[in-house]
């Protein structure tokens, strides 16, 4: 059965060429110890970068928004319509980039997944050869119960009872020898790794989800905005930015350092696992064993199962003399029928425990687990790293962009209601609306076709040359009355044409 291999990804390789410096800016070793103080201040370091990115940016736009609103300026009032393609364009890319960080969050998902498959494989198979070894164990300690009826039946018998107890005695020794293939798990659980991986990698991975909708939020607002060329969709979609810059950010420094952490340590994951299983738990030679797996690579059981088969051998040896010397003893025969149909199942188990102490299977595991880990997981987090890293950029500029094209867009025009039926007041099509000018007030606007207004009012084609009243402080003359005389005046002269116009 051929072996698996792993091969250190270029990207590890990439993420471990970082240099590594401590607090103090010494440059330290990129070997992966994480339980030292040293490497945890190179990581902090790496996870700082993007920190103090977000610190430049913040310190920025302070000092933007503040020369935006002590500036005394006011900007003309139009469509702003290349400001709005530049940020609809930008939009467009950061939603591609949250789409990049939606595929990576999915494949770090599947790399955690599969590790975790992985290692609940490898925690079956170590548990496996448990079972068997315990099931020998048990099977060889219920023989001794038979051997110790048979040896009372052949106290008569000379020399059947010194070989009996040789039969116990080589039983007794094959239970050492099993109790010595080292397969415990009190040191390490992997299951119990197994589900706290699985536990924590949901929350991560529903996180990371939520995060990124709210960015994709931003995006779509952003698009809607500069669409309708609305000012409180672009001012809430910078509100909405300014909080993404912090996810963005924080992300980014979080998927940095722990990129840089799985690169150091997929670069030589054996060295870092021989140094961390301890030598009572699993011995050394036993664990080089399994991650190594080389063709010529000697089982460390195999003497022990050796052994243990000459045991069973030399067992079935002593029962037949047994047999021999006591064929007309009554009730040897089903007792020593007994012995021996336990001495052919230990010796069937142990061709089964030797399939089972290979060093293929737990390679191939432990190989799965790792190119999920360093593949799939690495590669997810570099695509997060990007994303994140690319988004906040792009929501940095577009909040700048769209601090401009809200200065520029005007408010929508609002329409005063009128009583049409009022004759004082323009007709339908003429309504002014209420608009603020530069240099003062709200004032009143409206083209109104002065000349045929005037002609209304006045009743005539020619101009008033007088005042109505020569005292200003008199009150205009009645509605009613305007009203009435201009109807009387109206009907006299389609009566009589010939009659001179008068004035009022």
């Amino acid at each position: 059965m051929a072996t698996k291999n792993y091969t250190v990804p270029t990207l590890a390789k990439w993420f471990n060429s970082f240099p590594h410096y401590n607090l103090q800016f010494l440059q330290i070793n990129n070997t992966f110890s994480p339980e030292e103080s040293d490497y945890q201040e190179a990581l902090g370091f790496w996870a700082a970068v993007p920190a103090a990115w977000l610190t430049v940016t913040l310190f920025f736009f302070l000092v933007y928004f503040c020369a935006r609103c002590c500036s005394n300026g006011t900007a003309r009032k139009h469509p702003a319509y290349c400001l709005r393609w530049t940020i609809g364009i930008l939009s467009l890319i950061a939603l591609t980039g949250v789409a990049i960080g939606l595929y990576g969050n999915v494949e770090a998902n599947q790399g955690v997944h599969d590790f975790a498959t992985a290692t609940e494989s490898a925690n079956k198979t170590i548990t496996g050869v448990e079972t068997q070894v315990n099931v020998m164990n048990s099977g060889l300690t219920d023989m001794m119960s038979p051997l110790d009826r048979l040896r009372d039946l052949v106290t008569e018998i000379p020399g059947a009872e010194k070989i009996i107890n040789d039969t116990i005695a080589e039983v007794k020794k094959l239970v050492s020898e099993l109790g010595t293939i080292p397969f415990d798990q009190e040191g390490v659980n992997l299951q119990l790794i197994a589900d706290d991986t699985r536990f924590y990698e949901y929350y991560r991975f529903m996180g990371t989800v939520l995060l990124l909708v709210l960015e994709i939020v931003v995006g779509l607002v952003a698009l809607c905005g500069v669409g309708r060329g609305s000012r409180c969709l672009l001012i809430f979609m910078t509100c909405l930015a300014f909080l993404c810059l912090f996810v963005c950010f924080g992300g980014g420094a979080v998927y940095l350092a722990a990129g840089v952490g799985a690169g150091d340590f997929c670069v030589s994951p054996s060295a870092y696992i021989k140094d961390q299983v301890k030598d009572e738990v699993i011995p050394k030679a036993v664990l080089e064993y399994y991650i190594n797996c080389h063709p010529t690579s000697v089982n460390p059981f195999s003497q022990t199962i050796s052994r243990g088969r000459d045991g069973v051998s030399q067992a079935k040896d002593f029962l037949r003399e047994v047999e021999g010397l006591t064929t007309n003893l009554p009730g040897a025969k089903e007792i020593i029928t007994e012995i021996g149909g336990k001495l052919n199942t230990t010796e069937s188990s142990f061709d089964e425990l030797v399939a089972l102490v290979r060093c293929q299977k737990l390679n191939e595991e432990y190989v799965d687990a790792l190119n999920a880990v360093c593949y799939d997981a690495l590669e997810g987090v570099a695509y997060m790293l990007v994303s994140s890293l690319a988004v906040g950029l792009l929501f940095t500029v577009s909040m700048v962009l769209a601090s401009l094209a809200w200065q520029r867009l005007g408010r929508r025009k609002q329409y005063i209601e009128i009583d049409e039926e009022d004759p004082f007041l323009p007709p339908s099509g003429m309504t002014p609306t209420m608009n603020r000018t530069s240099q003062g007030p709200l004032t009143l606007q409206a083209d109104i076709q002065r000349g045929r207004w005037d002609h209304y009012l006045r009743g005539g084609d020619r101009g008033e040359r007088e005042p109505l009243m020569r005292d200003n402080r008199t009150p205009p003359p009645s509605y009613t009355y305007a009203v009435r005389d201009n109807r009387d005046r109206m009907q006299d002269n389609q009566q009589n044409p010939t009659v001179e116009k008068r004035q009022w």
